[in-house]
């Protein structure tokens, strides 16, 4: 197993199964490896070279579209340049007063967990541009130890963010007609998403870890 799959099962095992932080008190060598979680959104085949230097057909998956957006510093982002990375994502807003929070507790311990890894960032996209200021988006961001760089707090226009959700990410995140206009309706969904921009992982975002 490569270097790559080896973090991405790390991260599946910290998102999946938390019962793992168990397992750690055991000698390694002792604990089995899984196989890496398979990609997701299957889109079609294509004719590659293996290994042995063989035409064979493969699968194609979907991969995350770029956006810009801009992160809570000010600056903006580009998905693509999150290629080279593996990355959790989720869809929030700085004034929800249920899930929200919860959601982002347990990806301030999956940042702590892998604060050492160059190459893990976490990315979390604000389905509510027009009260997540950039200021309310760095005081989140100060409130749930974010480090710059490794968590990203980003922002758009409704629209492109809802448009994300759906067609990026397959999850939902829209505005909930019949409850005023504070109110939205998104995913309580983490996903996980590797280095080229394929979906691994989506799973519930409450991860009962530490």
């Amino acid at each position: 197993m490569n270097e790559k799959n080896l973090k991405i099962v790390a991260l599946f095992i910290v998102l999946i199964l938390p019962v793992f932080f168990l397992l750690v008190f055991k000698p390694l060598s002792k604990i089995p490896r899984p196989k890496a979680p398979h990609k997701m959104f299957a889109t079609g085949v294509k004719e590659i070279i293996n290994d042995k230097g063989d035409k064979v057909m493969d699968s194609t998956y979907h991969v995350i579209p770029n956006f810009k957006l801009q992160t809570q510093s000010g600056d903006s982002l580009e998905l693509d340049s999150l290629y080279g990375n593996i990355y959790v994502a989720d869809f929030f807003f700085a004034t929800c007063p249920g899930i929200c929070p919860k959601m982002s507790n347990s990806l301030e311990r999956v940042q702590e967990a892998f604060v050492k890894d160059r190459n893990f960032r976490i990315v979390s996209f604000s389905v509510d541009p027009a009260r997540d200021t950039l200021q309310a988006l760095r005081r989140y961001a100060d409130d749930h130890n974010a480090i710059p760089g490794k968590w990203y707090f980003l922002r758009s226009s409704k629209e492109t963010i809802f448009k994300l959700a759906r067609d990026g990410f397959f999850i939902t995140a829209k505005d909930d007609e019949d409850g005023g206009p504070e109110a939205f309706i998104h995913s309580e969904k983490l996903v996980l998403v590797d280095q080229v921009g394929n979906i691994r992982v989506t799973t519930a975002g409450l991860i009962p870890i530490g």
